[in-house]
């Protein structure tokens, strides 16, 4: 992989809504890939469904504050062609947004993956792929997806900061 056109690598997460999972796991990819790599990176999210504006869920923003992350300015956008053109490396949620993705442009296959499965071998299907979507849940729903988002960026940064390495 190398650099973008914008000289750095793209990353995209997303989710449906782009209010709860993407945001977090973009709060978490930009606070851990660690600021000597930052300068090569760009970290962004968006939703499959996701209306153009919207602030994180307020238990989304009220559970990335306890873990040291702040969401409070951020502001959901719509999944577009341009935003899966642009993007390196496309982190989904659960199988339906790789689909989407794919339905928006067919040739971003090899550039998109669940977040659970990247960076695993060729063939990898772990039971429970999905991180579940945490709106209109509970307190403790949100801290478990917060704990599973922050488990899976803590595996994927040695594997990501290898790629980007690569790439500079």
């Amino acid at each position: 992989m190398a650099l973008g056109p914008q000289g750095k690598v793209q990353i995209l997460t997303i989710c449906t809504g782009n209010i709860c999972r993407s945001p977090m796991a973009e709060a978490l990819l930009k606070k851990k890939i660690g600021p000597k790599l930052a300068k090569y990176v760009h970290v962004a999210s968006a939703g499959t469904h996701a209306m153009e504006g919207m602030p994180a869920s307020h238990t989304g923003i009220a559970t990335a504050v306890k873990m040291n992350v702040d969401l409070s300015l951020h502001s959901s956008q719509p999944l577009t062609p341009y935003l899966i053109g642009r993007s390196d490396i496309i982190l989904a949620m659960q199988p339906e947004h790789v689909k989407i993705v794919l339905r928006l442009a067919p040739t971003a296959g090899p550039r998109t993956f669940l977040l659970k499965e990247f960076g695993m071998p060729k063939g990898y299907n772990p039971q429970g792929s999905i991180i579940d979507d945490p709106i209109a849940q509970s307190d403790e729903f949100y801290d478990r997806v917060y704990k599973e988002l922050d488990a899976e960026i803590d595996r994927i940064i040695p594997y990501l900061k290898k790629v980007v390495a690569s790439a500079i």
